[in-house]
């Protein structure tokens, strides 16, 4: 979602760790700053602040981390909203009650804003209407107040045309009908799939449809780190 994307998305700032919102499960990218090392997946499990940073391979069945204990090691992920990275020491590394590496607390890290809004991942039944023709079945796969994502069996309009999005959502427990008016910013067929991935920035939301939608994101987010 191009429109999402803020004009200052190219400067880095300094943040303190606490402030990205980091919950258990988000994926990250750690690697030993050793010559000819790799990369590894790995998740955020949590941290203490100003002790230490918990992190640890993807995969109930990993059994290393990757991660060496007295190393220093590069972290870099991605909230939603930032990209951020941060250099650590590896304090420990441990193999039960689970495989994760204990590292250094960050005062600061590095952080870039790429994105205004926080985009959450959804799987919901949805529609779309390009003027002119009838309305599509679509998957809902992402949504943030900015804009969406949605799957479809075929490609709905050329990117830079207008459509609208309708949807059903529940605020307070009471389903609230939204139609959205938006605006293609991508489109690309999925490789792995059948279908084919459309990318949307909302145009001429009302205050109204922006709470219903932040009511949704936030109420998804807290669900998720539950």
């Amino acid at each position: 979602m191009n429109e999402e994307r803020t004009s200052e998305s190219s400067a880095s700032t300094r943040l303190p760790l606490k402030q990205l919102g980091l919950r258990a499960g988000m994926a990250l990218q750690t690697r030993r700053l050793v010559e000819g090392t790799s990369k590894k997946e790995s998740q955020y499990i949590g941290a203490i602040e100003s002790k230490g940073v918990m992190v640890g391979p993807i995969g109930s069945d990993a059994e290393q981390t990757g991660l060496t204990e007295g190393e220093v090691c590069i972290v870099r992920g991605f909230t939603g909203q930032y990209e951020f990275s941060f250099l650590s020491k590896v304090l420990q590394t441990f193999e039960k009650p689970f495989v994760y590496a204990l590292l250094a607390y960050p005062a600061m890290v590095d952080a870039r804003l790429v994105r205004q809004s926080m985009r959450v991942k959804m799987n919901w039944p949805t529609r779309v209407t390009v003027p002119g023709q009838s309305a599509m079945d679509a998957i809902l796969v992402d949504l943030s107040t900015a804009g969406a994502m949605v799957t479809t069996p075929q490609a709905l309009t050329s990117v830079g045309e207008l459509l609208q999005l309708e949807m059903v959502v529940k605020v307070d427990d009471t389903p609230v009908a939204l139609r959205l008016q938006a605006k293609v910013c991508h489109s690309n067929r999925l490789a792995t799939d059948d279908a084919v991935c459309t990318g949307l920035a909302f145009v001429g939301a009302t205050a109204q449809d922006k709470m219903a939608l932040g009511y949704v994101t936030q109420s998804t987010i807290n669900a998720s780190a539950t």
